[in-house]
Order: C-alpha cells, then sequence, then structure tokens
C-alpha cells in the first residue's frame, strides 16, 4: 500500500512539474498593409482567401487589380488613370512565382532551392538570360549577383545582425534583376532571410551600406534605416495588420 501512495504522489509531482512548464506561445501572424520609401508607398489589399487583389500606389497614382485564376494572377496596371495592360503572375507547386511578366511581355522566372530560398532570376524571354544569383547561408542571403548587359556579374557581400527578421521583410531586395521591390515584399519571391540585414557593400567597394531597425510590440520591423558612411538614411517604412495570435 505504501508503494502505490509513493508512486501516486510521484505521478502528482510529475503532472505539477508538466502544469507549470512554459507552454509556447504560438507565433503571432501578420500580414503586409504596407511598405515603401520617402518617394514611393505601396499599400496591399487581400481576399478572403488570402490572396492579394490590389496593390496601391501613392494612393492612386499607380494600381494593380488582381484577379486569379488557380495559381495565376493577372493584375490590370493603371498609371494615372489611363490602363496600361496587364502584369501576369505565375506561382509554382511550390507556392512561390515561378514567372512575372509586365504590360510589355518582359518576362522573368525564378528558380528555388530545396528549401524555397530563391538562387535565380532569369529573363524567359531573353533566351534565359541569367539576371541574378543568390548565395545562401544557414538561412541568410550572404551573397547575390546582378549581371549586366555586358554579361559582367558583380556581387554583393552581407551580413546580418542576431536579431530574427520575424516579418520576413526584404531589405535585401533592390537592385534584384529588375524586379520590383514589392513584389518580394509581399512574399512571392521566397523565404526571407531569417536574420536581419546588417552591412551590405558590393564586392571591392568601400561604399558599405549600415541598416539599422524600428520595431513593434511583436517584433514586426516597421523602418529599416538604411546609411552610407554616415550620410543621411535612406528609410523604408512598413505596415502590419494581424491576421492571428
Amino acid at each position: 500500500m505504501k508503494k502505490i501512495i509513493i508512486a501516486f504522489a510521484s505521478l502528482a509531482v510529475a503532472a505539477l512539474a508538466l502544469s507549470c512548464e512554459k507552454i509556447p506561445e504560438p507565433k503571432i501572424q501578420k500580414r503586409l498593409t504596407m511598405c515603401g520609401d520617402q518617394w514611393d508607398k505601396y499599400a496591399f489589399t487581400y481576399g478572403t482567401d488570402g490572396k492579394l487583389t490590389l496593390v496601391n500606389r501613392n494612393e492612386g497614382e499607380r494600381t494593380w487589380t488582381f484577379t486569379w485564376s488557380g495559381n495565376v494572377g493577372t493584375a490590370k496596371y493603371v498609371k494615372e488613370g489611363e490602363e496600361k495592360g496587364n502584369w501576369v503572375f505565375t506561382l509554382g507547386d511550390n507556392g512561390y512565382l515561378s514567372t512575372w511578366a509586365n504590360e510589355w511581355g518582359d518576362t522573368w522566372g525564378f528558380t528555388y532551392d530545396s528549401e524555397n530560398y530563391l538562387t535565380k532570376i532569369v529573363r524567359t524571354d531573353k533566351d534565359n538570360a541569367v539576371k541574378a544569383n543568390c548565395v545562401w547561408s544557414n538561412g541568410d542571403l550572404t551573397k547575390w549577383s546582378r549581371i549586366k548587359d555586358d554579361n559582367t556579374e558583380e556581387w554583393k557581400i552581407q551580413s546580418f545582425l542576431e536579431d530574427e527578421n520575424v516579418a520576413g521583410i526584404f531589405a535585401d531586395a533592390s537592385d534584384k534583376a529588375g524586379v520590383d521591390r514589392w513584389i518580394f515584399e509581399v512574399g512571392m519571391c521566397g523565404k526571407a532571410s531569417k536574420h536581419l540585414l546588417d552591412q551590405a557593400a558590393w564586392e571591392g567597394s568601400e561604399a558599405i551600406a549600415v541598416h539599422t531597425y524600428e520595431k513593434d510590440e511583436d517584433g514586426f520591423v516597421t523602418k529599416v534605416n538604411k546609411v552610407y558612411d554616415g550620410g543621411d538614411p535612406e528609410i523604408y517604412e512598413y505596415s502590419w495588420e494581424l491576421i492571428s495570435k
């Protein structure tokens, strides 16, 4: 009988210990409602299925209105009140952008690794000419290239902070092969770096861009300050809406 009582007491202690352990809270989920710099700001609207339905630049100066059919999004592009044509976004089986075409028919193709990090951008309308290569290390984009019309390839080298990239922003998305930054920021172009970008510089250049951040109470970046050699900051801002908590 004594052994049974001891056994029950042990179980009770174990249960109490488990109840006192901190249960991991589910990650807060938010989605992007605005991003942009000092000159151009993009606002985003989504449908009930979570897919993008409207991109609005500078309060109607330019708009892209999306209609989705399966994995293909056709966006009617309007500039200063005049319809310019359609942009077509095709998602692959991984849910990320496979091809994108603008109103002139210029077309880009996107390649990813097994973990859905972007590795290459090509111009599919120009014999699949490679326009950018990306190299990842431990989930961070440590170097990427742009390839000029004369086929010379320039590499940008990047280092990262220890801060987690909670929101999945693309502070390193500019200059990538002519693909608009907002297309990266809404999450179409694969997974973002796991950590926040610290410093970036073109190989062989002494001009180093240093990035600092402001965040909301949930760790989502609301402002990026990008500074070259102590000059005036280039500012990029973000706004988010809560999906679930």
